[in-house]
C-alpha cells in the first residue's frame, strides 16, 4: 500500500495557532505507547489566482497563509491547521494500529480547542501493484475484477491499449458514505517500466454537522469497511490470495 490518509475539514477555521494546541496533540498522540510525535510549527505560504470582471481585467494573485502545527513519528505524521485535521503515513501495517492515531489525534485536538462544524470526513487508501508475472498490460486480464479491466477484453483495441485510467463514482449509501474509485494501468517509468496498477479509494461524507468525537470514529470504521469491501471487489480471487499469503510470510 502506498499511502493512507483520514482527514477532517472543518466549516470553520479552527483555533489552532496557540503552543498549547500543538503540545496539547504531541502528548496526546504519545499516549499510545509507540514513542513520541515530533512536534513542528507550520506555516505555509499558498497563493491563489482570481479572475476579477470586465471592470478589472487582470487577474489578481491572492496569498493566504496556513498556520498549525505537524508532528511526525517515523512515516506517520499529523497535521492540523486552521482548515483540517489529517492523518497520514506511507507505511501502513494495520487498520487497528491507524485507528489509534486518529482516534488519539481527534481526542487530543477535542481537549485542546473548541471544535467547529465537519464540513467534510474522508479515508482515502491508495494502492501501488506491481507484480512478478506482469510483464503487459493485458496480463491484468487475471488479476484485476473483470469490471475494471475495460479495453483490455476488446480483441481489436487490447493490444494497442498502452495505459488506460478510469474513475467510478459511487452514489451515498444510507447513512451517506460516498464513494470514488480512481484507477490507473500504466508502465512505470521510475521502476524500468514495470506494469504498474494503482487503485485509489477514496471514501467520504460530505456536509455540515457538528464534530462528536465518538460519532466520528464509529463512521471512519465504516469507511474503512467500506473501502476494504471496494478493494475486494476489484481485485480477484488468485491476486487476493497472494496478497494473503505474502502478509502471513511477512
Amino acid at each position: 500500500m502506498a499511502l493512507v490518509v483520514w482527514q477532517l475539514q472543518f466549516a470553520e477555521p479552527a483555533d489552532v495557532v496557540p503552543p498549547a494546541v500543538g503540545t496539547g496533540l504531541a502528548e496526546g498522540l504519545g499516549r499510545d505507547g509507540g514513542g513520541p510525535f515530533q512536534l513542528q510549527r507550520l506555516t505555509t505560504q499558498t497563493f491563489a489566482i482570481s479572475f476579477p470582471g470586465s471592470g478589472q481585467p487582470v487577474p489578481q494573485a491572492e496569498q493566504a497563509q496556513i498556520e498549525g502545527w505537524s508532528l511526525r513519528r517515523g512515516p506517520v505524521a499529523v497535521t492540523v491547521n486552521r482548515q483540517s485535521l489529517s492523518v497520514e503515513t506511507n507505511a501502513y501495517e494495520t487498520w487497528a494500529s491507524f485507528r489509534v492515531v486518529v482516534d488519539n489525534a481527534v481526542q487530543a485536538l477535542a481537549g485542546a480547542v473548541l471544535l467547529p462544524g465537519e464540513q467534510r470526513l474522508g479515508l482515502r487508501y491508495i494502492d501501488r501493484i506491481v507484480r512478478p508475472g506482469v510483464r503487459e498490460l493485458e496480463d491484468w486480464t487475471g488479476l484485476l475484477a473483470p469490471w475494471l479491466i475495460g479495453p483490455l477484453t476488446h480483441p481489436q483495441l487490447r493490444d494497442e491499449v498502452t495505459a488506460y485510467a478510469q474513475q467510478i463514482d459511487f452514489d451515498a449509501q444510507a447513512d451517506g458514505l460516498r464513494a470514488t474509485l480512481r484507477q490507473r494501468a500504466f508502465a512505470d517509468a521510475e521502476q524500468r517500466g514495470r506494469q504498474t496498477v494503482i487503485l485509489d479509494f477514496d471514501v467520504f461524507r460530505e456536509g455540515y454537522r457538528l464534530i462528536e468525537t465518538d460519532t466520528t470514529l464509529a463512521v471512519t470504521d465504516r469507511m474503512n469497511d467500506l473501502a476494504h469491501r471496494l478493494f475486494e471487489a476489484s481485485i480477484t480471487e488468485p491476486l487476493y490470495t497472494a496478497f494473503a499469503t505474502e502478509a502471513e510470510e511477512a
